[in-house]
């Protein structure tokens, strides 16, 4: 979706997810504070960026640890979905592949989920190794005319800490390093205007999303992108998909359970079995009905 200038005060907030009222009380007050991060004239300094963003990503915090790092690592997957096109427009054949980073992000949350059904432990990554891998595969060849190395630098540094996200020790310093490129930097676009309606669609759209497990209401999409439908149903799509899985994985007899992950028996009952098809999880199969339920990317 494009997003236009509006002004932030008189934006009509409601919530497709549903978050707690703590939770819904803190972002209508963070509505109506002013940053001068984001180059709002009526900024008087009173309102830190960082102070908020800390704050919020606080409330995503539970007492269980896997819940918490799914909540980090879904909201790093949705904004690394609105960077892969600045990416993509720069580099279209670099050596660094956001696709394959997005496939092992879902990888990863299909794959939490199930072990957490069975309660076994969460899947772990080596991120150091593949962070030094990206590092080193850094092209600097341009084939299309870029004004400032910021932009491509910040979206790659997007994907950088999106792999670093699946650690969880490190995935809140990741998250707001992501964070910094997006809103203050240029990894989705340049300049200083639209930064508070990049703000805010992060703070109504990707908090609560991130909160529930489920898709964004909207994709932010730069103004003037090409193609710029198909981008969004991508997004959407991968989305939608990946909620739609969750949901099929933990939905048997909620009434046994107000908890995400105390379904220790769905698997067995369900005999769900998800497998990724060939080495970049192009497909998730439910193996029971032997049935494709959607191609990622």
């Amino acid at each position: 979706m494009v997003i236009k200038s509006t002004p932030s005060i008189n934006r009509q907030v409601s919530y497709t997810n549903k978050i707690p009222k703590p939770l819904e009380a803190l972002l209508n007050k963070i509505r109506l504070e002013h940053y001068e991060e984001l180059y709002e004239p009526e900024a008087d300094g009173t309102a830190s960026l960082e102070d908020t963003l800390n704050e919020v990503l606080g409330t995503l915090r539970s007492t269980n640890k896997t819940l918490s790092h799914l909540r980090y690592v879904w909201m790093a997957l949705i904004l690394a979905l609105v960077v892969e096109p600045t990416v993509k427009y720069y580099q279209p054949h670099g050596n660094i592949s956001p696709k394959n980073i997005i496939n092992l992000m879902v990888k990863w949350i299909i794959e939490t989920i199930n072990k957490s059904i069975v309660s076994e432990n969460s899947t772990e990554i080596s991120v150091d190794k593949l962070i030094a891998k990206i590092t080193g595969n850094f092209d600097f060849y341009f084939p299309i005319e870029i004004a400032s190395l910021q932009v491509i630098n910040e979206a790659l540094d997007v994907f950088r800490n999106a792999v670093r996200v699946l650690d969880y020790n490190q995935s809140v310093e990741a998250i707001l390093e992501i964070l910094d490129d997006c809103l203050e930097g240029y990894a989705i676009f340049p300049g200083s205007y639209g930064r508070r309606e990049l703000f805010e669609w992060w703070l109504f759209d990707v908090v609560p999303a991130s909160f529930d497990l489920k898709p964004p209401k909207s994709f932010y999409v730069v103004e003037g992108l090409q193609n710029k439908e198909t981008i969004r149903f991508r997004q959407t799509s991968l989305m939608n998909d990946i909620s739609y899985l969750l949901q099929y994985i933990t939905n048997e007899d909620k009434k046994q359970s107000q908890h995400l992950f105390y379904y220790n028996n769905i698997a067995k009952d369900k005999e769900i079995n998800i497998e990724f098809k060939g080495s970049s999880f192009n497909s998730i199969i439910n193996t029971r009905n032997d049935k494709k339920i959607t191609q990622f990317v």
